[in-house]
């Protein structure tokens, strides 16, 4: 034998034993091929086809249902209803977790130092440093207040017959301009009442009722004049209004149906 070669083993036996285990791991590998397969085209069946078609005779030669369930297993492969079922269970589980949601940041803050009593810090002593504070917020409302504005007017009278115009007699300032003339409501109370009917949908006898518990005598009638009053004061304003709407490309509209009085052509009773 010459210096440097190599010997190549000459034991036929044994090549050819080592042949047919890989002949025979890769015709494993392709039965599991073929299965998956078929696997994969009834899953699909199951999710897509529909539950009266039948099957071709040449599919799922390999395996019936129960074999598919014990394949399933042995590969570990959830079922795919029980995945979905399992997928929205986890959903339903996270939209109940509530979430906090950080306050608006444009809300006024009203801090509230909370400390350690005296006796705690005393205990303390110079041992313990103040490092800063844990903070945490809570929504706060202070509930609708009604206040009375009253109005003092200036008069004022001539010092004698001789000045200028002292013959109108007293003097007096002029009234404010208000929206409803000589109304008990200022305009905020009639804006509040406006948005409580027409954006929140709180009907006049509700308001009437609310306004009772509070010691204010306000009727339903009361309430209903001011708003006949101001679709005649705010008619300028509405046309304006309509015409800057009809220059966009789309409107949108509530069609709620409403009771309309005194609507030309049609009886009270019906819903315009």
């Amino acid at each position: 034998m010459h210096s440097g070669s190599v010997s190549l083993p000459n034991n036929t036996d044994q090549l050819e034993a080592e042949v047919a285990e890989l002949r025979g791991a890769v015709k494993e590998k392709e039965l599991r091929i073929e299965q998956l397969l078929d696997y994969i085209a009834l899953l699909r069946k199951r999710q897509f086809g529909a539950s009266a078609d039948r099957p071709n005779k040449d599919q799922f030669n390999l395996f019936d249902e129960a074999e598919l369930e014990q394949l399933l297993a042995d590969l570990d492969i959830p079922d795919p209803k029980d995945a979905e079922a399992t997928a929205k269970k986890k959903t339903e589980t996270q939209r109940k977790k509530p979430v906090r949601r950080p306050l608006p940041a444009h809300f006024d803050r009203v801090e509230k130092i909370i400390d350690l009593s005296d006796e705690e810090k005393a205990e303390m002593g110079d041992d313990w440093a103040l490092i800063g504070y844990d903070t945490s917020e809570q929504l706060a409302v202070i509930p609708q207040q009604h206040y009375v504005i009253v109005y003092k007017r200036a008069k004022y009278v001539p010092c004698n017959d001789e000045i200028a115009g002292a013959e109108q007699g007293v003097r007096i300032a002029p009234r404010p301009d208000q929206i409803i003339p000589k109304s008990i409501a200022h305009s905020s109370l009639i804006a509040d009442v406006v948005v409580r009917k027409f954006v929140d949908g709180l009907p006049f006898y509700r308001q009437e009722a609310i306004h009772v518990r509070e010691g204010i005598d306000l009727s339903r009638q009361t309430m209903s004049g001011w708003v006949i009053q101001l679709d005649e004061r705010l008619s300028s304003l509405m046309a304006a209004m309509k015409r800057l709407l009809y220059e966009g490309r789309v409107i949108q509209i509530d069609e709620t149906r409403l009771q309309v009085l005194n609507e030309p052509g049609r009886e009270n009773t019906r819903l315009s």
